[in-house]
């Protein structure tokens, strides 16, 4: 079978590889769409994402949906023929972190397109039945993939406990920021102010509900998140970039008292803090690992129509044009917000 597999730095083939096999517990997902992430494009840029280094060649890729073909198990029958929704980390279920439901900090977990585990680019894998959710018909299978960031967006949100009609800013506006705008706009949060390099993230931003947007390549972004909250910063911080200058102004920007949670991961694998602001402002840092049991959620919120994830949604490249499809999300081209590969 056919595979998208990072072969160099900034190169990305298809390539034929092995079958599934059928284990224990796992059903055989034929893959349909999978969604080029921030990590993916992590590790097509550098090779590694923070200590993970892949060897190559890598099958990349975790956001992922397909239909089942086969279960190990009968208690699994009821997936069979069924378009599903993947949880791509894969905890071990016994160590003490999982047993007290924590199964997004498992220490043991393996995890879809991180290596050492090959990604989810390929026509068909083998994965864990449970980490398997049916997806409605209402949802298409762009939508389905979309479940997966959404998840973490929830689980900030959880992780935050965010109370209604408190104020919030999101620092960078690609899918996951998109996301946690989503979702603290169906809560009430108000007002949301948004930041991002890229005008047609902001655009796409204030469409779907932010009060506020700056282009942080054109305005200083601490002074107007000073000036728009009368110099009293926000409730809630949800850093979503991952990179130096959206970590450094989290603390700049929010209130005495804030929580400020931090999504996006930094490809240098550190946090840079305004440690003195934080300390005076005694700022709650919180540091968001994936998902925690929030993909069925996610799902539901999307189904009744609360969450317009097919708003996200702007690129579809076949999997023979997998290198053209990596290249317009790492170089942001033609106003890309979330690119995806059919794997048919």
């Amino acid at each position: 079978m056919q595979a998208v597999c990072l072969t160099a730095t900034r190169r990305v083939e298809c390539l034929s590889v092995p079958d599934p096999s059928l284990q224990a517990g796992e059903a055989i997902v034929r893959v349909l769409q999978v969604g080029i992430c921030g990590s993916d494009l992590h590790l097509f840029r550098d090779g590694a994402i923070g200590e993970a280094r892949a060897s190559l060649p890598f099958v990349l890729g975790h956001e992922a949906m397909g239909v089942v073909e086969e279960v190990a198990s009968s208690e699994y029958a009821h997936l069979l023929g069924k378009r599903v929704a993947i949880e791509p980390a894969i905890p071990c279920l016994r160590c003490e972190f999982c047993l007290r439901g924590d199964l997004n900090l498992c220490p043991n977990h393996l995890f879809l397109g991180l290596p050492p585990k090959a990604g989810a680019m390929q026509e068909r894998i083998a994965h864990p039945a449970h980490l398997l959710e049916p997806v409605p018909d209402s949802l298409s299978d762009a939508e389905a993939v979309l479940l997966e960031p959404l998840a973490i967006a929830l689980h900030a949100v959880d992780l935050g406990k965010v109370r209604t009609g408190a104020s919030a800013a999101i620092l960078g506006s690609g899918t996951l920021g998109l996301c946690v705008l989503m979702v603290l706009k169906q809560m009430g949060v108000h007002p949301l102010f948004c930041t991002d390099l890229l005008e047609h993230r902001l655009s796409l931003a204030r469409e779907l509900g932010a009060d506020e947007t700056v282009n942080a390549a054109q305005t200083d972004v601490v002074a107007e998140a000073r000036r728009f909250t009368n110099g009293r910063g926000f409730d809630y911080v949800f850093e979503c970039a991952g990179v130096d200058d959206t970590q450094w102004q989290t603390a700049q920007i929010a209130a005495p008292g804030a929580k400020c949670l931090i999504i996006g991961t930094n490809p240098a694998g550190h946090v840079r803090l305004e440690g003195s602001a934080a300390r005076r402002k005694g700022l709650s840092i919180l540091m968001v690992r994936r998902s925690r049991l929030t993909l069925k959620r996610a799902m539901s919120l999307a189904a009744l129509g609360r969450i317009p994830l097919a708003r996200l949604a702007t690129h579809t490249f076949p999997m023979a044009q997998c290198q053209q499809a990596f290249d317009t999300a790492v170089e942001y081209r033609d106003g890309v917000v979330k690119a995806f590969i059919r794997m048919e």
